[in-house]
């Protein structure tokens, strides 16, 4: 399902694969978030929830918590079906220490810290690159803002600070 029928105010979490996924991966992680959401229950009850998957490296999952919040448990199995999507594939989404850089044609730069500061020494990142913005906790902030400037991302004022 998609996040377009779910409110503004539904809480989303946000994961980064540590690179962009083939066709044939992101087909597949499509089709288990599919079956996962529509039928995500919280003790019993179903959740309104919906899911995105951007660049083929941006996943984002959303719940409208006015219908019914999630529990503990039930924001677990998310985290679960990354972790078996991993085991299955070998693509990590669990890592929160990385950079996420859309490029043209719908596709996708992800950066670890490593692989950031090469590429701002290289050039190709600059204070004013766009990433994604992934510290946004209600689908409307993620919808209306998904785009910075690096220099406005916790890791580009740490590295632009280091490289200055």
């Amino acid at each position: 399902m998609s996040l377009a029928h779910l409110s503004p105010g539904s809480r989303v979490w946000f994961f980064i694969a540590d690179r962009p996924l083939a066709e044939a991966e992101a087909a597949k992680l499509n089709m288990a978030m599919s079956e996962f959401v529509s039928g995500w229950k919280s003790h019993g009850s179903a959740l309104s929830a919906g899911f995105e998957l951007r660049w083929n490296a941006l996943l984002a999952v959303a719940v409208d918590e006015s219908v019914e919040a999630p529990s503990g448990c039930s924001i677990d199995k998310v985290f679960r079906l990354l972790m078996d999507f991993t085991a299955a594939t070998g693509i990590d989404f669990l890592n929160r220490l990385l950079l996420l850089v859309p490029q043209p044609h719908g596709t996708a730069l992800v950066y670890n810290r490593q692989s950031a500061n090469e590429a701002i020494n290289g050039g190709q990142l600059q204070e004013n690159t766009p990433v994604a913005d992934v510290m946004h906790a209600r689908l409307g902030d993620f919808t209306a803002n998904l785009l910075q400037p690096f220099r406005e991302h916790w890791m580009g004022k740490q590295l632009l600070k280091q490289n200055a």
